[in-house]
């Protein structure tokens, strides 16, 4: 099917309507600041050079007023903004038509703010989207169905090629990893207040596209190419379609269905923007960003369900939001080095607009055609359709009334007084006819309706043979004719033919109308009887209704009273519940305290226990102390008795008194004495000869030292089963020989033994293990012996810490082995004489 075609015979110019400039005045952020603009009412704005301005220092203080569509002031809402300047381009977004809106102001001035705003105002540009789907949410077509042609157009794709791509891209979900969700505050944007627009074609099916670019440095980028964030993006090149409108060759175009998909569309390329830190504004837009809103439509079928196939039914209309860098002075913002250059492409950018507009304007207003420099900059390139071509322009000036920036705003407000003057043409959508009825998708939607609802299971379902028969058309509507006499007759003819063609097609549709009431009727007629069976059906249902009912009214009674009961015993079971809980809480604690008082008895016993132990180990040790210092003093008696007998056998035996031996110095006088009670022994006047024999202690060097150069071997004198030593001193002989009996005496008279130990393992009054060493020289005798001198003692013990240092003893607890130095010192003294071989008795 073509499109229509307007036939026109007047030679009546085309409609145009000039570009409509807003005017925003950003709040100021103290009241005591100077500033350099005044609203003087809805539309018009007073600007007076403060005296820092240079227009003032050059006598230029003169008071000027601009005019604008409309002026928001300080305290305006964004709802406010969009309403009156976005609202009439999404409507008209939604004809079929296509806008353009872009912002303009100095840096600073709320550009992007009135654009995007933020997570709790929103901007021109969410509001758009919210409203657009809010007004086409029931009429959207599925996913696919629409296809870019990456030339700037659309082409229809057959459900099962639809539903191939869908089913790729839910299969691509889930292989990729999990995109994250969009920011819930961005997404909670979607208000439940959003007008519903007019415009929609309910015959039709809609389908959102977004792209979103920037241009940098008078580079065209695409924010929304895939690939990482980091990548670096390549550059695009703009080009010319085949209706002469210009595009970005290779840009992606992502379909959304709702305002969520779209939110997140934008903040994926909102990531990749680039923007900056400058002196006069924290975050700069570095490049001017363009979010276009494509929406295609196109008519439904005859049974309002699918779109009719055909690129030439398809309408495509976009609104493109343009949020323009600011311009700025070098002087104003000390740029240097990339950002420097950033700001001169941009200043460029925004000067080759300027003089776009002051051509068209002076070719507008003199008809001169004058070359537009459009190709000067990629922003006017992109554009060039919407000033030659056709669509609806709008501008939001951006204006900072405070006093530094009076010199920037007041080029701002010039350019924007002289871009009113330029004029665009209006778009007209093109308009299909598609032969098919209008109402058709509404009227399916309702037969379906009422087919479900007969399709129940008591009644049987008829079998309508429903199609878009039901809804007649005529034809075609009729041509748009202009009267000329010169074409009168060819007019009329053309009409009448026309007219003879919509009365056979009556025809045809009044028989085919009476053939179907005939039909009705009988079916009619059929429910009819159908319905009086359901009737007296009913009435004995009805009758068992009310005797079931009371059946259950009875169930109901008693099952209220078994309910009473029921609480009543759930009541009683609840408070020996609680009895129990106390009892068993009283019983736990009589339980605790048996512990401890168990616990206690314990400890008491174990410490009476170990006190008892003790006192008996105490006791014991006692009595075997006792035990053996009067078998020691026993030991001595007898030893003193046989020394006794020993001297006395030798005096008898001896042949004069000169024979007797001599006492050493190591032998006590006191223990050659008898006792006070002995009978004293006469002396005699005989002397009897004897040889003498002296029997002291052999002659022996006690200074005697040994080489140095020899080493001094050790005889170590142990136990044969010593008990291990668990000290971190230990006892360390480097050349030592061990014994556990001293029975030979080479052991001793050995001449390369040098030293002496012997070591001794008791028990302390505390039951601790106690080692002590002895030790002394090896000292060679006349004889040919050897003899031991000991000069020295060493003590091992471990001592328990919890013991107290300062606990003494009792001295009748003193055991014997705990004599006093004096006696240990005396007994050093003895000497043990060793010889190699029997000596011969005298």
């Amino acid at each position: 099917m073509q499109p229509k075609v307007v036939r026109n015979f007047s030679n009546s110019s085309a409609d145009r309507t000039p570009v409509q400039v807003f005017c925003r005045v950003r709040p100021m952020q103290s009241e005591k600041d100077l500033t350099c603009i005044e609203i003087k009412s809805s539309t018009t704005v007073a600007f007076k050079p403060p005296p820092m301005s240079v227009g003032y220092r050059l006598n230029v203080n003169k008071e000027t007023h601009y005019v604008f569509k409309h002026v928001f002031p300080g305290n305006s809402t964004q709802r406010e903004v969009f309403t009156t300047v976005a609202e009439p381009l999404v409507e008209d977004l939604i004809r079929g038509k296509d806008g353009l809106l872009f912002t303009y102001g100095v840096t600073g001035s709320g550009k992007t703010f009135t654009m995007t705003g933020n997570t709790k105002d929103r901007g021109i540009m969410p509001r758009c989207l919210d409203a657009l789907f809010k007004t086409i949410s029931g009429y959207q077509s599925k996913k696919f169905v629409f296809k870019p042609d990456r030339l700037n157009g659309f082409e229809v794709q057959s459900e099962a090629d639809a539903m191939l791509e869908r089913q790729h891209e839910m299969n691509s979900r889930f292989t990729k990893p999990r995109r994250q969700d969009s920011d819930p505050e961005i997404a909670s944007q979607a208000s439940n207040n959003t007008k519903i627009l007019d415009g929609v074609d309910e015959d039709n099916m809609y389908a959102v596209f977004i792209t979103y670019i920037e241009i940098y440095n008078n580079s065209v980028y695409d924010l929304l190419e895939e690939g990482s964030i980091q990548r670096t993006l390549q550059s695009k090149i703009i080009r010319e379609d085949s209706v002469r409108n210009m595009y970005v060759h290779g840009v992606t175009e992502i379909e959304v269905k709702s305002f969520e998909e779209a939110i997140e569309v934008f903040q994926t390329g909102q990531k990749r923007k680039r923007m900056g830190h400058t002196i006069l504004n924290a975050e700069s837009s570095r490049s001017h960003s363009v979010f276009t809103i494509r929406l295609v439509q196109a008519p439904t079928d005859m049974n309002g369900e699918n779109v009719l196939q055909g690129r030439n039914m398809i309408n495509v209309s976009q609104l493109s939001l343009v949020d323009l860098a600011g311009s700025e002075r070098t002087n104003r913002t000390k740029n240097s080095g990339q950002r420097l250059r950033e700001a001169g492409n941009i200043n460029n950018s925004l000067m080759t607009l300027r003089s776009c507009l002051e051509y068209l304007r002076e070719n507008q207003l003199t008809g001169v055609k004058r070359k537009v420099p459009y190709r000067d900059s990629k922003i006017t390139h992109l554009f060039k359709k919407y000033f030659e071509g056709e669509g609806q322009v709008n501008m939001i000036v951006c204006v900072n009334p405070r006093a530094e920036d009076c010199d920037e705003t007041v080029c701002v407000l010039k350019f924007a007084e002289m871009s009113q003057e330029v004029q665009t043409t209006k778009s007209t959508p093109a308009k299909f006819d598609s032969g098919l009825t209008p109402g058709r998708r509404k009227a399916n939607k309702i037969f379906k309706v009422i087919e479900n609802d007969l399709d129940t299971p008591r009644i049987r379902k008829i079998d309508l043979n429903l199609n878009s028969g039901l809804i007649y058309s005529l034809g075609s509507k009729f041509p748009e004719y202009s009267l000329n006499i010169q074409d009168g007759e060819n007019l009329f003819l053309e009409l009448m033919q026309h007219l003879r063609q919509r009365i056979d097609k009556r025809a045809v549709l009044v028989k085919d109308f009476n053939a179907r009431c005939e039909d009705f009727r009988n079916r009619l007629l059929h429910v009819e009887k159908e319905n009086i069976s359901l009737k007296t059906e009913l009435s004995s249902s009805n009758a068992m209704l009310n005797q079931e009912r009371g059946q259950l009214n009875a169930i109901k009674s008693k099952a209220i009273v078994y309910e009473n009961s029921l609480d009543e015993l759930n009541r009683k079971m609840h408070e020996r519940e609680e009895l129990i809980k106390s009892l068993q809480k009283q019983l736990n604690q009589k339980q605790c305290l048996l512990n401890q008082k168990e616990i206690e008895r314990e400890r008491q016993k174990k410490k009476y226990t170990t006190k008892i132990a003790m006192e008996t180990d105490k006791m014991h040790r006692k009595l075997e102390s006792k035990l053996r210092e009067q078998e020691n003093k026993q030991l001595e008696a007898m030893r003193m008795k046989d020394e006794k007998l020993r001297l006395v056998s030798n005096i008898l035996n001896a042949d004069n008194l000169d024979g007797l031996p001599q006492i050493g110095r190591s032998a006590s006088f006191e223990n050659l004495t008898t006792p006070k009670t002995a009978t004293a022994v006469e002396s005699t006047n005989q002397v009897l000869y004897t040889p003498r024999v002296h029997r002291g202690v052999p002659v022996a060097n006690a200074r005697h030292r040994r080489s140095r150069s020899a080493g001094d071997k050790w005889l170590e004198h142990r136990a044969k089963n010593p008990v291990p030593l668990d000290t971190i001193l230990q006892p360390y002989l480097k050349n030592r020989k061990s014994v556990t009996k001293l029975t030979d005496v080479k052991d001793v008279a050995n001449q390369k033994t040098s030293k002496y130990c012997l070591i001794s393992q008791e028990a302390d009054t505390d039951g601790e293990l106690e080692t002590k060493l002895y030790k002394g020289n090896v000292i060679p005798t006349c004889g040919g012996g050897a003899q031991v001198i000991f000069n020295d003692v060493e003590c091992l013990k471990q001592v328990s810490p919890n013991t107290s240092p300062n606990r003494k003893r009792p001295s009748a607890t003193i055991a014997p082995s705990d004599v006093p130095m004096q006696d240990v010192a005396s007994k050093c003294t003895v000497s043990i004489e060793g010889h190699s071989s029997k000596r011969p008795k005298v």
